[in-house]
């Protein structure tokens, strides 16, 4: 019988890895203490390469170390070591595991789930499945989710599974190793007669969804007593998020891990942020605050010593500057940044205005406007004033606008969301001063781009503009940073410039020892693609760089205005797509209002709908005839 006497039993697991710089998350030492109270032996393979000190600490566990070419994803790198050690080998063992570095834990002992399933008559076994579904194109069976197999010694002893490994092809592509061995692999090894289950029981889900261990999380490790949980939780792509729940299973599930667990949430923020772009983690974890205007958050945690820069140019636009000004605490110590000739200006008129609280003016060459007046003439006071936060923002009017045929407003739009949300109320900037004590991984905050009036179409479907190329440069050749962009991904940056930062998280930008002559003067800047625009959209991936997050802030008065902007926004799209209006979700609306649009597409667009028609029949006529697949 297969059964497992748990005192004695004789395992191995096999370790896949893999990292694109090749160094191992500080969760994977903690994963690997607990695992190894359960298992005799540990192999670690890597796809890849692996760095030293991931080597030594890996050495610390594994009795053997395998670094290979990243090809064939984990399906291959499990084949290599399975047949290294020879079918003899395994054959020794009671269980054979197979697992990867894409789950995080443990939240509970594994002896407990060892425990269970080693009184379960079963040839394999995983921690959960994937629920057989009919969608619309495709029949997907039952299948244990691949990131643990456990294989017992009746299987791994049979023809049938060493003939399969033997076989397995090398696939190169996620989408061929899903669907030719994830997919396939439980239900082909029942039809032979092998017997599976799971630590978790998929059939309690399937009513809801057949993949909780993405969309329904918590409930997993709250109820379930699961043990594990995906980090790509923390960084799927928002579509299929948004198209099967509210948008909730990170947030809340990273809530109930620091707020009902004593997991230590730090190593989600070390798992996360160095491989994987900062815009899906943004929108999986909605890194945005909305915070108070009239009332204080409570503070458990040592408030940062915080510092404000204003740059000033425009000197019709004081009454705003000296309104914004006043939001500043007492303790938060202000700065003025602008020319030498309007210093004095400046200054009685902040007197008429009843402002006297202390301001030390800093003088700027009018050359970069305010990113030279940021990161040259305020670099010392950033790096050496003692400082834990920083805030900045400058008046803005954005006349290019204006000569090329818009009105002022519009611009005059931005600078109000800007100000509005970075300076909103005393109670405001404390409020933000809280947030970072509260959340040290924090590493700045600025409000969400504009997307009123001419700002749409350069911000929502992209932020970049014509500065990809100018930023990658800068981060990757100027200052020797390197994270995962793309072109089609927001930016997660402070774009207008206005925005509060811890100064550990933006340090390279400051320490890189920028120089007036780094900057275009004032007549020749142009409207994007300069440095000042590249330095603008480079600083939320210096904050990832550094191991902080960067966010987006709303003061409560202006999410109301936001909402409802979003809402608008939605609804005139919806309703300008006519008769490409297709289907229930967004993602099945934007899919048909895409082929519909371009009249060049529309024998494609007859190609898609028929050939969708006979993958749907097909379908149909298999749950007719077998029901939902098992």
């Amino acid at each position: 019988m297969p059964r497992i006497e748990t005192r004695s039993a004789n395992r191995l697991a096999i370790y896949c890895f893999y990292d694109a710089k090749g160094h191992a998350p500080r969760f994977i030492p903690q994963f690997l203490d607990e695992l190894m109270k359960n298992v005799n032996e540990l192999a670690v393979v890597v796809n890849g390469k692996l760095d030293d000190a991931s080597r030594e600490m890996f050495q610390q566990y594994a009795a053997r170390i395998v670094v290979r070419e990243n090809r064939g994803l984990d399906a291959a790198a499990y084949k290599e070591v399975m047949l290294s050690y020879g079918w003899d080998a395994l054959e020794a063992y009671d269980e054979v595991i197979c697992l990867n570095d894409t789950i995080m834990g443990p939240l509970r002992p594994f002896s407990e789930m060892f425990g269970a399933m080693d009184t379960r008559d079963v040839d394999f076994w995983g921690v959960t499945a994937y629920a057989g579904e009919a969608t619309r194109f495709e029949i997907i069976p039952t299948h244990i989710q691949s990131y643990w197999h456990a294989y017992r010694k009746t299987l791994v002893a049979s023809p049938e599974f060493q003939s399969y490994w033997e076989k397995l092809p090398e696939w190169e592509s996620y989408d061929e190793v899903t669907h030719k061995h994830e997919m396939t692999f439980t239900k082909r090894f029942a039809d032979l007669g092998f017997t599976w289950d799971t630590y978790i029981d998929y059939r309690k889900y399937r009513g809801l969804t057949p993949y909780p261990m993405l969309y329904m999380p918590t409930a997993l490790v709250k109820h379930d007593a699961c043990p594990v949980f995906k980090r790509r939780v923390f960084f799927c792509d928002y579509g299929p998020i948004i198209n099967e729940t509210a948008g909730q299973p990170a947030i809340d599930l990273f809530d109930y891990l620091r707020d009902e667990t004593d997991y230590n949430i730090d190593l989600i923020w070390d798992a996360v942020l160095p491989g994987h772009n900062l815009d899906d983690i943004r929108k999986a974890m909605h890194l945005t605050y909305v915070l108070p205007t009239r009332a204080l958050n409570p503070c458990s945690q040592r408030m940062p010593r915080a510092a404000f820069i204003y740059h000033v140019y425009f000197l019709d636009l004081l009454d705003d500057t000296c309104r914004y000004l006043s939001a500043l605490p007492d303790d938060v110590d202000a700065f003025i940044t602008t020319t030498e000739d309007k210093i004095s200006s400046i200054e009685q008129y902040l007197v008429a205005k009843g402002v006297n609280r202390k301001i030390t003016f800093v003088p700027v060459v009018n050359r970069g406007r305010d990113v030279s007046a940021l990161y040259v003439a305020c670099a010392d006071i950033v790096l050496h004033g003692g400082y834990d936060v920083v805030g900045f923002a400058h008046d803005k009017k954005s006349s290019q606008n204006q000569d090329n045929g818009h009105h002022g407003t519009e611009s005059q739009g931005f600078a109000y969301k800007l100000l509005e949300n970075v300076l909103a109320s005393k109670e405001y900037v404390r409020n933000i001063l809280t947030l970072f004590a509260e959340n040290p991984r924090l590493g700045q905050v600025a409000p969400p781009p504009p997307y009123h009036a001419l700002y749409f179409a350069h911000t929502i479907e992209s932020d970049w503009g014509a500065c990809f190329d100018i930023t990658k440069e800068l981060l990757e050749e100027t200052l020797d940073i390197h994270v995962p962009l793309r072109k089609d991904k927001s930016t997660v940056s402070a774009l207008g410039s206005c925005f509060w930062f811890r100064v550990d998280a933006l340090r390279p930008l400051f320490e890189h020892g920028w120089t007036y002559e780094d900057f275009l003067p004032e007549g020749e800047m142009k409207e994007d693609g300069t440095i000042s625009h590249a330095i603008e959209r480079a600083n939320g991936y210096v904050c990832q760089s550094q191991g902080y997050y960067p966010a987006w802030i709303l003061s409560d008065r202006y999410a109301r205005i936001e909402i409802d902007s979003l809402f608008f926004s939605s609804q005139v799209l919806l309703s300008s797509a006519g008769r490409g209006h297709a289907g229930e979700t967004l993602l099945s609306n934007a899919r048909g209002v895409r082929i519909a649009v371009s009249l060049l597409r529309w024998p494609r667009w007859i190609w898609h709908r028929l050939r969708n028609a006979v993958r749907r029949r097909k379908v149909l006529r298999y749950v007719e005839r077998h029901g939902y697949p098992e």
